[in-house]
This record gives structure tokens, sequence and C-alpha cells, in this order.
């Protein structure tokens, strides 16, 4: 008896198996392992499998649920075994497969997979294709914490980047010097045409409104004030500064507050800059984003959600096989043996057979029409021919 407990941790052990045709049949089975049954027709494997080990982990599955769940479930009989032991709770697929679609699994059948997308789904971690780090979304609580994290007294500039945008501003009468507008002289009407303001100008006045007072210029913070719209010319993003902290106990609050406006206005992405403490060093900057991302390579990914890992749902299937595991090509070499015979002779082994008899004599005719000489070799033949008879004239 201690042999079989000491066997049990890592085997299925089970002595004197009599179910059906089975003749006081002892086997040791390692688990965690792939075990195929094989013999001939009656040679009781059904009855070892299903009938015996299948039949005695489900049973003492179902005697661990409560009297009411078990009532709903299948009973089965208690297999005629003299003893088994290291035996789990089973799962079993039947012989006779009554599923007809063809992306049916184990896993789909016993409803596994559900369970396995939420898994990967939830607890699952993205891994960027091109430089291998991790991919995860910065929410500003989590940006809050890293920034809080260094040392007290850093002083941090937080804010965003805005893009300068022309904006069209009311239309113009146009002036007779030019050709695209109408001669007034003329008595005709004049052309509308837009005038561009000035985007530095608007994009200013637009930040004050909104409540923000500085931008950064060259790493310095200056009040829209002080800011010379026309020395911006040719600047096409702006650097807006939401707050300006210092890193102290119980700043975390402040700075989660900061890194949300700075998200907001900033479609996602935020950056902090850490102002040197000593003069002569330059500062810091991190740049921060709320999008699933890798800040390292730009590369942007889809959210792990379930659907992404169902070969059933478009989102999750191969773009190749579309889930099947399998795709459909045309091997040439098998479709011409003999590349040294003509269409004529039968260079295109399956339409030699009586059954493709009217396929071929279409063939031959649209041969005729396209000008593809029926008596030359194919191997012989233009690749531009060849093409035109494997896919038509759609090409």
């Amino acid at each position: 008896m201690q042999d079989s407990a000491v066997t049990a941790a890592t085997h299925l052990v089970v002595r004197g198996a009599r179910t059906h045709n089975l003749k006081d049949v002892s086997v040791t089975l390692p688990l965690g392992k792939l075990i195929v049954v094989t013999g001939v027709s009656g040679s009781g494997k059904s009855s070892l499998a299903f009938d015996t080990i299948y039949a005695e982990g489900q049973r003492r599955y179902v005697e661990s649920l409560s009297a009411y769940a078990r009532q709903f479930l299948e009973r089965m009989e208690k297999p005629d075994v003299d003893f088994i032991d290291g035996i789990c709770p089973a799962i079993a697929i039947r012989q006779k497969n009554s599923i007809r679609n063809p992306r049916s699994t184990v896993g789909t059948t016993t409803e596994i997979h559900d369970y396995m997308r939420l898994l990967w789904a939830r607890v699952g971690k993205t891994i960027c294709r091109v430089c291998g780090n991790e991919v995860a979304r910065e929410t500003a609580e989590v940006v809050s914490r890293r920034l809080a994290a260094l040392p007290d007294g850093t002083r941090l500039l937080i804010g965003f980047e805005m893009p300068i945008v022309a904006v069209p501003d009311r239309p113009l009468r146009g002036e007779s010097d030019d050709e695209e507008f109408a001669d007034r002289e003329n008595g005709e009407d004049a052309v509308e045409t837009p005038q561009q303001s000035d985007p530095w100008r608007e994009t200013l006045q637009t930040l004050g409104r909104r409540g923000f007072r500085r931008v950064l210029l060259d790493g310095r913070a200056v009040t829209l004030e002080d800011v010379d719209p026309a020395a911006l010319a040719g600047r096409s993003v702006v650097e807006v500064v939401v707050d300006r902290v210092q890193v102290e106990p119980g700043i975390q609050g402040r700075l989660t507050d900061s890194i949300e406006i700075a998200y907001r206005e900033g479609g996602g992405a935020a950056f902090a800059i850490e102002l040197p403490r000593e003069d002569g060093r330059d500062p810091v900057r991190h740049d921060f984003s709320e999008r699933f991302e890798c800040r390292r390579c730009q590369i942007a990914y889809e959210d792990p959600q379930p659907r992404l890992f169902s070969f059933n749902n478009p989102f999750g299937a191969c773009p190749t096989c579309h889930g099947f595991g399998n795709v459909i090509e045309l091997d040439l070499d098998l479709v011409v043996p003999d590349p040294s015979k003509s269409i004529r002779q039968g260079a295109i082994e399956p339409w030699t057979k009586p059954h493709y008899r009217q396929e071929l004599a279409v063939l031959k005719r649209e041969a005729k029409l396209l000008c593809i000489p029926l008596d030359t070799p194919w191997r012989d033949l233009p690749p531009v021919l060849r093409r035109l008879v494997v896919a038509g004239d759609c090409v």
C-alpha cells in the first residue's frame, strides 16, 4: 500500500479492471501525458478508457457536489474494478462526432475555450513585436505613482502637446488685379476666397479661454502674455504647461489630477519635464500615454479582448486560413505533371478525365479567342499566357 501511495502522486493506477470484456486488467499511466489506447476491435479500449477510468472520475466528481446539484447531472455506475488511485475529474468526448462545424475542437466542445479566452484577455501580457517590451496602458494613477516616487524636492512641469492648425477666417472679396477674381469695373460679381488667420494667435487665445496660462518654449515656461506670435511662425506644435509641482509627501493626488487634464487635452498623451536641481544639467523629459501602444516603437496594439483569442471570430481568426487551420492552394506540378505536353495533348492532367471533358472543350474554345497556342508545349508558353490559362482573363 505504501508503494501505491507513492506511485499515485505521479501516476494513475488501475488494478483489477473487469468492466465488460476486461479480464483483471491492471495498468499504471503517467499523469500529464498524452496517452493513446490502441488495439483491435473488441479488445476493451473503450471499456478501459470510458467505462472504467472516465466513469470513476466522473462518479467521484458528482459525489462531491450537493444533493441538489446531483439531480441535474447524469449518474454513472461504479465500474467493476478493485482499485483506482490518482484519478481526477474527467471530460470525455463521444466517438461519434455530431458537430458539423469544421472549426470545432475539444476546447470549444467542452466550453473550456471560453474560460481560456477570458483568462488570456484579463491576465495576459501584450509584448511588442519589434522591441520585445511589454505594452501597457499608463493610466493617470500609474503615472502619478511613478512621478511621486522621484526624490523629494524634484521640480516638475506637467503638460501636453497641442497641434497648430490654421483655421480659415471669414471669406473676403477678391481684388481686381488677380486673374482668379472677377473684374468689378465690368460689373461682374467678385469671387469670395477664404483668408487664413494667424494660427498661433488663435491657438494662444484658445488656450487662454480654456484656463491655461503657460507654454513651453525652448525649454522655458513662458506666460501667454509674453509670447510673441510673430516669432513662432513655422512651428506646428505648442507644448502647454498644465501644472508646475514639486515632489513632496502627499503630492500624488495633485499629480493625478494634472495628468488627467493633460491626457484629456492632449488626446491621451502627456509629458513631465524634470527640472535639474543644479545649473548646467539638462532637464529630463518623461513621455506618457494612456493609449495602448509601445512608446519606444510607436506601434498601437489592439486592446486584449476575449474575441481576439477566438478562431471563430473574425478579429481573432488567422487572416490566411480564417480559423480553419488549413489553406487550399494550387500545386501546378500536380496539375501539369508533364510540361512537355501541349494543351491539346492533355498537359492539364485533371481535365484529361472523361468527367471534365466539357471543361476542357471550354478551355480550348477560350484559348483560341485569347490567342493562346494549343499545340505549344506548356513549358514554352510565356508566363503571361500560362497565368491566363490558370486564372482566366480577370487577372
